[in-house]
């Protein structure tokens, strides 16, 4: 096998190993696997700097219980992306991929995080979401 060859084999291996790691790496929640007498799961299917696109099925059928968890989740997930405030906005049906925007200040503008997809009436609210606003309830620690 000629040297050229052999450079190929290894780029490839070396980046399928990369895509393989930074794909393990995406968060994934499951409320039944936490103990919820409810089943939903969250599973981050793309990382950008500063928000994550999260598949999250059955989410136009969600209950009240089901919508708290979910924003435990979208704290979970700020935590262990090394930030301290997110911004959700909404899939319009019959999407279930629900983008979530980080910051570290809560004087970030949402529409800054979410990115060119941004509509103000499909946000969860009018700013940035602290963490510290549901550590507690989600039973969470920095």
């Amino acid at each position: 096998m000629n040297t050229y060859i052999k450079l190929l084999l290894l780029v490839g291996t070396t980046l399928t190993q990369l895509v393989a790691s930074a794909q393990a790496d995406l968060f994934v929640a499951s409320s039944k696997a936490q103990g919820a007498p409810f089943d939903i799961t969250v599973t981050e299917t793309s990382r950008e700097d500063s928000r994550s696109l999260l598949s999250v099925p059955g989410f136009h059928s969600r209950t009240a219980p089901t919508a708290r968890w979910l924003m435990c989740a979208y704290t979970d997930l700020t935590l262990k992306r090394g930030f301290s405030h997110w911004a959700v906005m909404y899939p319009a049906e019959p999407s279930e991929i629900v983008v979530v925007g980080f910051s570290n200040s809560l004087a970030t503008l949402p529409k800054d995080t979410i990115g060119p997809e941004y509509v103000e009436k499909r946000m969860l609210g009018k700013g940035m979401t602290s963490v510290e606003t549901f550590l507690t309830f989600c039973g969470l620690r920095k």
